[in-house]
């Protein structure tokens, strides 16, 4: 369990929830690859989540992710957004972020 969360903190959760619930199963697996890993080469990025975790078009779920404004573009490489690298910092990982999640009222 992370440390205590702000209120801000907490505002930026249940945005977070929000925007969660809408994903499709291919940007979930792909949201929580980027939330793991804060920030990975273009080239792993693909790789990984096509033979790893089964996403057919990994490119097609990130441009989706974001326009949702949860992961970002670098040179050769996905980022987890600016908003959310403090929380990341702070919960851990997205099996942790998940547990808090379903804890929010």
């Amino acid at each position: 369990m992370p440390a205590r969360l702000s209120e801000e903190e907490i505002k930026t959760l249940y945005k977070l929830r929000e925007i969660i619930v809408k994903f499709n199963s291919d940007e979930l697996k792909v949201f929580s690859y980027v939330w793991d890993n804060i920030s990975v080469g273009e080239i792993l990025f693909e790789r990984d989540l096509n033979q790893i975790h089964g996403v057919n078009k990994p490119i097609l779920a990130a441009a989706s992710l974001r326009e949702k404004g949860v992961i970002e573009r670098g040179e050769g490489c996905y980022n987890l957004a600016r908003w959310l690298r403090p929380l990341r910092k702070k919960i851990g990982s997205f099996q942790d972020l998940r547990l808090l999640l379903d804890k929010l009222p």
